[in-house]
Parts: C-alpha cells; sequence; structure tokens
C-alpha cells in the first residue's frame, strides 16, 4: 500500500503542469475540505487556528491548529503541520488536559489549473509522523491520507469545490474515505463566504456533517476567519466553533 502511495505522487509530479508564478492569496483554513491552489514559490504562510468542539457537553480546545506551508516550486507546496488542544475525560471530574496530536508532513501539488468546464486539479499528500503524539495520542506506523483536490468556478463571485480522499489511522488496515462538497462566495473583494458538506465512511462508522463560515482579507497579505460546524446526525450534541489567520510571511 506504501510502495503505491509514493508511485501516485511521483506520477502526478511528472505529470503537472506548470503554473503562474504570480499567484494571488490562497487559504487553505477555514472549513474542511481543502482548495487546489497552492502558495507562490519561495512564500512561506503560517495558518493558525483555535477551534471549540461540544464533544456531547465533554467539550475540547484546539489551541494550536497549525498548518505552515512553503512554495518550492511554482506548482509543488510543502507542508507541515500538528494540533495541540485541551481536552477533558468522559466521566472526569478534573478540569482540561493538554496534549499534542502529533505532526504531519506532505505535499500539494496541482496538476491542472482549470478551463472552462474542466475543473483545476491537485493532489494533496501527508503522513502523520509516528511518535511524535503525546501519550495516549501516538500511532505506532506512518498514517498516509491522499486527497483529490477540484474546483469550478460559476462566475466571478461563486466557485464550487469537491474533494475526494483514503486516510489512514496507522492502526486499522483499511482506509476511512472523505468526500466533500464546498460552494464559496464572494461578497466583495476583502469579504468571502462558504458553505459545505463533507463524509467520512470508514469501518467504525460515518460521520456526515456541515459547516459553514466567513473569511477577511486584511490588506494583500493576511486573511481573518470565523467558521462553525454540525454533526448532521446529532447537531446539539457535535459541534465546534473556530477562528483563525492566514499570513504569507514574507511576502
Amino acid at each position: 500500500m506504501k510502495k503505491l502511495f509514493i508511485a501516485a505522487i511521483l506520477a502526478v509530479c511528472c505529470f503537472s503542469v506548470k503554473a503562474q508564478e504570480d499567484v494571488g492569496f490562497t487559504a487553505d483554513r477555514p472549513g474542511a475540505s481543502t482548495g487546489p491552489s497552492v502558495v507562490g514559490r519561495g512564500v512561506i504562510q503560517l495558518e493558525q487556528g483555535i477551534q471549540y468542539d461540544g464533544d456531547g457537553g465533554v467539550g475540547t480546545i484546539t489551541f494550536s491548529n497549525t498548518l505552515l506551508r512553503y512554495g518550492l516550486f511554482p506548482n509543488m507546496e510543502l507542508r507541515l503541520g500538528g494540533d495541540g488542544f485541551l481536552y477533558k475525560e468522559d466521566g472526569s471530574t478534573q478540569g482540561f488536559k493538554p496534549a499534542f496530536s502529533g505532526l504531519s508532513v506532505g505535499t500539494k501539488i496541482k496538476c491542472f489549473e482549470g478551463q472552462g468546464a474542466i475543473p483545476a486539479v491537485s493532489v494533496l499528500a501527508d503522513f502523520a509522523v509516528p511518535y511524535t503524539s503525546s501519550k495516549g495520542f501516538n500511532t505506532d506506523h506512518l498514517a498516509p491520507s491522499l486527497y483529490l483536490l477540484f474546483e469550478n468556478p460559476i462566475n466571478d463571485w461563486l466557485s464550487v469545490g469537491y474533494n475526494l480522499g483514503a486516510e489512514w489511522d496507522g492502526t486499522l488496515p483499511n482506509a476511512t474515505t472523505f468526500a466533500a462538497v464546498c460552494l464559496g462566495f464572494s461578497a466583495t473583494e476583502s469579504l468571502g463566504c462558504f458553505i459545505e458538506s463533507y463524509n467520512y465512511f470508514g469501518a467504525l462508522g460515518n460521520i456526515y456533517a456541515m459547516d459553514f463560515g466567513f473569511n477577511w482579507m486584511i490588506g494583500r497579505k493576511v486573511q481573518f476567519d470565523l467558521a462553525a460546524n454540525m454533526d448532521l446526525r446529532s447537531p446539539a450534541q457535535c459541534w465546534s466553533i473556530s477562528c483563525g489567520v492566514a499570513w504569507q510571511i514574507n511576502k
């Protein structure tokens, strides 16, 4: 499985087309889905968020939802991520405990810019690195994920994006399938909003969820965002709210 996973990444590298050198600002937050755009070559971008999950009344605070992106080539970026969070154990009367979910490393490769009805296409691949997380959250093996990212502009203020992917947790042999559809709206040049549906299909059960939110551009290099999420089967129990920022550090 790992050999096939690596071969797919190499094949995409060989056939990917060259993107424009001067690309506009792009952020992979907020939301569960991911757009196909990559940061420009040489760009260093930090995306940071804070999220509170209802968790059926238990509550989890993700205080370091971090992604660092670097544009290695005009059509390829490198990615480093990790989540620090505070959580409560079920039934515990104690306060929140700190933990770290571990590091992930990966890449996003722009394969096609899109033209007419043909969508822009990218591949996103990453690995959760074993033994980089807190005790009780470790994985014993590399946990790879592979996604296909698509986007079609409908007009100058509306676009539709969709993702298909597979995720391995480093423990179970079978992958969890991920699918998402996102509608993005541009209210003004600096204000946008989105609504999306996303689903996970796995051996331990399925998740059907949606989220929505807003993003504001502050100048050319900084974006703030606010979003909310809910599980469609139990929205009163499983929900979250988040806010964050994306910042192009060196451009």
